[in-house]
């Protein structure tokens, strides 16, 4: 049985274009609703200021921090209130602290996604039990990864690793193996982009180690979590943005973040895309208004083992 989306089938955010740009953000993950809704507004607002098209938007998980239901829901409101009258598509994955009321209070509750999976702008996982979901943007394939959890409770992940139930979780190492050889059979470029590293990131996955080696279809991955600047969780390289993926010359990136409780600045990314390939990333600091970093991207990174 497959487990990637055939071509024809695959939902296509840009249709028709190969050249644009995607706002790609993480790490909201403000506790406060009305300190969430006020950084997420700057940098809503300095973005289109910046006179440059938007086409589509990535929120790459941690939108949304606690146990406190009735701020969960203020603050995933607020992501819907700022970011639809974009008017582009908005695709979101779920990062580990979307995961904390569940974690904590055993309450399957995911006040986000469930806004998302109801709204016509919004992509993301069919159903909460999916570790993945696949869309086509500017003529590239781009393959989403997020935590995930069973809808009636009995396991979820966090930090994209199994924590409750973990003897009852249903993708073994054999299924992302599977995953890697398809996105390695792919006729088409690969992106692939989710709230955690490959192993050679910082903080990275161990599902995503059963994905090792990526196959030389992918461009590109691009993941947050890690907390550029924050020297308490991200103590590897915490300044790095460009980092190897483990025993490959592909190049995986640092996206984040958004918050500015834990971290100086509030950050995210402009990626770019010509003739129907990534071609840079652009850092942009909303509380200072300008552009930190730029990667030119390697369209035909070194094969694997080469």
């Amino acid at each position: 049985m497959s487990l990637l989306t055939k071509s024809d089938a695959l939902i296509d955010l840009t249709p028709g274009r190969t050249a644009g740009n995607v706002w790609v953000q993480s790490d909201l993950q403000l506790g406060k609703p009305e300190l969430a809704r006020q950084v997420l507004a700057e940098a809503v607002t300095d973005m289109t200021n910046l006179g440059e098209p938007i086409d589509a938007i990535w929120c790459l998980g941690d939108a949304l921090v606690g146990k406190n239901l009735e701020a969960l829901e203020q603050v995933a409101e607020a992501c819907v209130e700022l970011l639809e009258p974009l008017g582009v598509p908005i695709c979101y994955v779920l990062g580990n602290h979307e995961m904390d009321l569940f974690r904590e209070t055993g309450v399957p509750r995911f006040p986000l996604y469930e806004q998302a999976v109801e709204r016509p702008l919004w992509h993301t996982m069919d159903r909460l039990d999916q570790p993945w979901f696949e869309r086509r943007c500017f003529g590239s394939r781009v393959v989403f990864f997020g935590d995930h959890a069973d809808p009636d409770g009995e396991w979820c992940t966090s930090h994209h690793q199994k924590r409750i139930g973990p003897e009852r979780y249903p993708y073994g190492p054999e299924v992302w193996r599977q995953l890697r050889d398809e996105i390695a059979d792919v006729h088409e470029p690969v992106i692939t982009a989710g709230h955690y590293a490959y192993p050679g990131g910082q903080r990275p996955s161990p599902l995503l180690a059963d994905c090792l080696p990526v196959p030389d279809t992918v461009r590109l991955h691009m993941y947050g979590h890690a907390h550029i600047g924050d020297l308490v969780h991200n103590g590897e390289r915490p300044y790095q943005r460009d980092n190897p993926i483990k025993g490959q010359s592909l190049r995986q990136y640092n996206i984040s973040a958004l918050e500015t409780a834990r971290t100086a600045g509030s950050h995210s990314v402009l990626l770019r895309f010509q003739n129907g390939l990534p071609t840079r990333l652009d850092v942009r600091c909303h509380l200072e208004h300008k552009w930190l970093e730029s990667f030119e991207l390697n369209a035909h990174p070194t094969p694997a083992g080469s």
